[in-house]
């Protein structure tokens, strides 16, 4: 995985987020997320080095954390060693490894905006999940904020992680929806959360055919 850019900030993935988006609105992000109950058998995608894993360790059965980074993989199975209920490892979005219908709930974070080719981890994502299964969607997005706001974020983005992918778009609730609902998925909520930076934040449920 040596051509994973972000390989290169593993060791303090955490705390340069932190920097970027800023403590308040992670942790509202997260405390959002703390709200979901009965997830079942999570699978996240995109873990990063578990930020938003330890979000569902009361809230899920087992949770299957996974990042297609190396390293990323080997900080949060260090941070989650004493949990029993959660396994790491290294999975491809556009490939998973998993039998079909085998997750009652697919988590992702920060993925699907930058991505390419999103149709296609979105076709893995419905396969994997049971009938019925729940997908959900953050994304950190530049819609919705003042211009000062985004200046400064682009400002503390470049100067942390360098330029941004150029499969990078966007985001917003609607373009989600878009994204998403011809996926086979139905689409329960979309909005924006955040007080200076926000995030996109959608829930949507395998149409059971």
């Amino acid at each position: 995985m040596g051509d994973n850019k972000w390989e290169a900030f593993a060791q303090d993935f955490e705390q340069s987020n932190n920097y970027v988006v800023g403590v308040k609105d992670i942790t509202l992000v997260k405390s959002e997320l703390r709200r979901l109950k009965d997830l079942g058998n999570v699978l996240e995608l995109g873990c990063g080095n578990g930020t938003y894993t330890e979000c569902f360790l009361d809230s899920a059965t087992t949770i299957t954390a996974t990042d297609i980074s190396d390293q990323m993989v080997t900080i949060t199975f260090d941070r989650f060693a004493q949990q029993d209920h959660v396994s790491v490892e290294v999975a491809d979005c556009f490939k998973l490894q998993y039998a079909d219908a085998s997750f009652d709930t697919v988590f992702m974070a920060n993925l699907l905006h930058v991505i390419p080719n999103p149709e296609l981890a979105l076709a893995e994502c419905f396969r994997v999940l049971k009938a019925g299964g729940r997908l959900i969607v953050l994304s950190f997005t530049l819609h919705g904020m003042t211009w000062l706001n985004q200046l400064m974020l682009k400002y503390r983005y470049s100067r942390k992680y360098g330029t941004k992918s150029t499969s990078s778009i966007i985001l917003t609730p609607q373009l989600a929806i878009e994204m998403i609902q011809p996926r086979g998925f139905k689409v329960s909520s979309s909005c924006l959360m955040g007080a200076n930076v926000k995030a996109v934040y959608l829930r949507a449920e395998k149409v059971d055919k």
